[in-house]
């Protein structure tokens, strides 16, 4: 099977309303096809959020409306089943992989053996499509601003990465505010933005660059890269939790000079 990848670039006027805007949308080809799209407000040089689990639903309608009331900014999105995971068919055989775990050959080897099977044309065909969308969206940002969501009582929390929990090796450091729900967090790769985001009283872990797992995660690649690199972690649902974080994030970057 031939694999390719393809870019349309869509140009919307910007209305008088300054709503969000599909800037462009970039196809990784084949079975099925996998979408990257770009939701702009007004583009912010060197800033890029991102959403990359298309089942968590709590992300897009949050950023949405923060970006649109803050007439800045763009988000790019993955589209491809509304499930969390991929799928794709090659030849007569299906593969699935978590696409938040395809950043590194070795990311792509454990989310292949975990979500299906490995072979050597699967792994082609997965390295492509994070590079794709590294190249296009990750590689030539100043900041990366992932956005995630968990579930109440899941595996995945702040005290997870706290002594004692299932992640610590991968913390280099980490808050826990107890008047905070658990699974509402931040997960950094740069320690201004941790201690930040701990003087405004959320809880915060720091990635330890040098020590992390290689899960291929975006953290991950971030953090080999240099990258700076956070993600707001939100229980499914939390709405208003979210936004809080994300207009924190918002005066952070003013805060730190990001810009």
């Amino acid at each position: 099977m031939r694999l390719g990848f393809v870019s349309v670039l869509i140009v919307v006027a910007a209305s008088a309303s300054a709503q969000l805007q599909t800037d462009s949308v970039s196809s990784y080809c084949c079975q099925p096809v996998v979408q990257f799209q770009q939701l702009c407000a007004a583009p912010q040089s060197g800033i890029i959020w991102v959403h990359i689990h298309e089942n968590e639903t709590t992300v897009l309608p949050v950023a949405r409306q923060v970006l649109d009331s803050l007439k800045q900014g763009c988000i790019v999105t993955w589209h491809h089943s509304g499930n969390r995971n991929v799928s794709f068919q090659l030849g007569d055989s299906v593969y699935s992989v978590d696409p938040n775990r395809i950043f590194t050959p070795e990311g792509v080897r454990a989310t292949l053996e975990a979500q299906s099977r490995y072979d050597s044309a699967a792994a082609d065909y997965v390295i492509n499509l994070g590079k794709q969308f590294t190249r296009s969206y990750i590689n030539h940002q100043k900041l990366v601003l992932a956005m995630h969501n968990n579930s109440d009582g899941g595996g995945l929390h702040i005290g997870s990465y706290a002594k004692g929990g299932i992640y610590e090796n991968d913390a280099a450091d980490v808050f826990i505010n107890a008047k905070e729900d658990k699974d509402d967090f931040f997960y950094v790769t740069d320690s201004r933005f941790f201690d930040y985001l701990k003087m405004r009283g959320f809880n915060v872990m720091l990635q330890n660059n040098d020590a992390v797992t290689n899960d291929g995660s975006l953290s991950v690649y971030c953090g080999y890269l240099g990258i700076p690199y956070l993600n707001i972690e939100a229980q499914l649902g939390h709405h208003e939790e979210q936004k809080r974080m994300m207009l924190a994030v918002v005066d952070m970057i003013t805060a730190l000079e990001l810009q």
